[in-house]
């Protein structure tokens, strides 16, 4: 029986591999690709996923992930990133000839895999005879000291983890669904590495037996739009995962919480909508200057109505967030900048809720905080903290820290339009002009204050936090060694207040 199992599990594994030869593909004038159904999909999304951090999480979160990795896009020609996904599962020639790795703007990578388009396929990191195109290139850039890698050898990197997550997808190595009874590590398998657990009795053999029944479902329903039998084999792996994941998989809750994080993509869509506040406000603000006799009452309260709902449901983003790790949602460089973007707002609702130039400053800075955390180099991945993170200090020092950035920020972009405006004050309009100035000069020093207060607070629990993370507080010594903007600003504010004591520094 074992000798059976171990059979059908390695012609298993031999069918998956022989469905990554690219020679065979699809020419691209031929393709016509399959729609898995958005009902299953969903249905598919709502899953749980162990992945390589060991964070359990939906496969909504994992697809989403993936599909931002490879493409830099929440969506792929109308299709969602589990439908993407489960189509490149189910039919993986079908998809050897699909645009969809965003390459960079190397133009000498563009020149090895003979394309000259943004996005390139499976087959152009592969040649004739299926070598990889790369390969030579790829190992010499893992062989180039971290400190000599140039933008040439990062990109290349990056272009090989693609090319490996694809192969991942094609051969079902991304779904590591499955847990393994009675395995006190929790670590679940994928359908690849599944014969290599030997404790699965006759009655939890279900692993063994879904991916081959699932994957020709999968290719049947897309022919006969029936997916009914798919929908069931995905029911049942959810109820074996409950059944068998112990106490350590989310609740349904969070799995749904984290799901609506996902659907909303509040932070991106946010960013657009301060952008729109802030044109508005700019141009209310120009209005009331140059136009006084304009009534601008009802327009203002209107904008500041949405801009109040934007806040909330970036608090709400937050929140959501916060939830889902467990833990506080800046402790990272993206987390780090939607909460930068969260503290902008709170400042201006704070001290220019009354001025059309304060709440102008506060939606464009938050808008252009938000649209630089959407860029590629910010990863939103959820990922569990290192052990010397965990720790409330660093909570409390960094909200502290990162929040004030968005007060001081606030406050330098104010002052920046004020300036704007003494260029354009004349002897017409100078009297509005110096008014919104005198105004908006008592918001910016009210938002400085604010943020030197929270620096230098935040500063000082961050020394707490080292001593309780490494046993000695930050010193004059380890400033610079830190290599990050906290090292920094403690080494010039060390250089700047040297005749007061520090009580928390040796």
């Amino acid at each position: 029986m074992r000798q059976a199992r171990e059979l059908a599990t390695a012609l298993l594994i031999g069918l998956l591999f022989s469905f990554l030869n690219p020679l065979n593909a699809t020419p691209p004038s031929e393709q016509n690709l399959p729609v898995i159904s958005a009902s299953h999909a969903k249905l598919f999304g709502n899953l749980i996923l162990q992945d390589h951090q060991g964070r359990f999480k939906p496969m909504d979160t994992y697809t989403n992930e993936i599909l931002r990795k490879l493409s830099r896009k929440e969506n792929l020609n109308g299709l969602n990133a589990e439908q993407v996904v489960l189509g490149m599962a189910a039919n993986p020639k079908d998809w050897y000839n699909v645009p969809i790795i965003k390459l960079g703007h190397h133009e000498e990578i563009k020149k090895i895999l003979g394309t000259d388009n943004d996005l390139a396929t499976y087959n152009d990191f592969f040649n004739l005879g299926g070598d990889y195109k790369l390969k030579d290139h790829v190992r010499n850039a893992y062989n180039t000291p971290q400190r000599d890698r140039g933008v040439f050898e990062k990109e290349l990197m990056k272009l090989d983890e693609k090319v490996n997550i694809m192969s991942m997808v094609f051969s079902g190595r991304f779904l590591k669904v499955f847990p393994v009874p009675g395995d006190e590590t929790h670590t679940w398998r994928t359908p690849v590495d599944i014969g290599q657990v030997r404790n699965l009795s006759v009655e939890n053999s279900f692993p063994e037996k879904f991916y081959p029944a699932y994957i020709p479902t999968l290719q049947q329903a897309l022919y006969d739009n029936d997916w009914n039998l798919a929908n069931q084999l995905l029911v049942e792996l959810g109820q074996y995962q409950k059944t068998n994941g112990g106490q350590v998989i989310p609740s349904d809750t969070k799995l749904n919480a984290e799901i609506l994080l996902n659907k909303l993509n509040v932070f991106s869509r946010l960013g657009k909508v301060y952008g729109l506040l802030g044109l508005a406000f700019l141009g209310l603000l120009f209005t009331s200057v140059f136009k006084p006799s304009l009534n601008l009452v009802w327009p203002t309260k209107i904008a500041f109505g949405i801009l109040a709902f934007a806040f909330f449901m970036h608090t709400f983003g937050l929140g959501l967030r916060w939830y889902i790790s467990g833990r506080a949602p800046w402790s990272n460089g993206y987390e780090s900048m939607i909460y930068i973007g969260f503290t902008t707002v709170l400042a201006g609702l704070l001290f220019s809720r009354k001025s059309l130039g304060g709440l102008a400053a506060t939606s464009v800075l938050a808008s252009t905080i938000l649209m630089v955390a959407g860029l590629s180099w910010l990863d939103p991945e959820i990922t569990p903290l290192v052990p010397v993170l965990k720790s409330y200090w660093l909570t409390i020092h960094v909200s502290l820290e990162a929040g004030s950035y968005g007060f001081l920020m606030l406050g330098a972009l104010i002052g920046v339009l004020n300036l704007i405006f003494m260029i354009f004050a004349n002897q017409k309009n100078g009297k509005n002009v110096y008014r919104i100035v005198k105004e908006m000069t008592y918001i910016s020093e009210m938002t400085l204050i604010g943020g030197l207060f929270m620096v230098s607070i935040g500063t000082y629990l961050g020394g707490v936090w080292a001593n309780e993370s490494w046993g000695r507080y930050w010193g004059y010594r380890t400033y610079m060694g830190t290599g990050d903007d906290i090292g920094i600003c403690l080494y010039f504010a060390h250089a700047i207040y040297s005749r007061f004591p520090w009580p928390l520094c040796v």
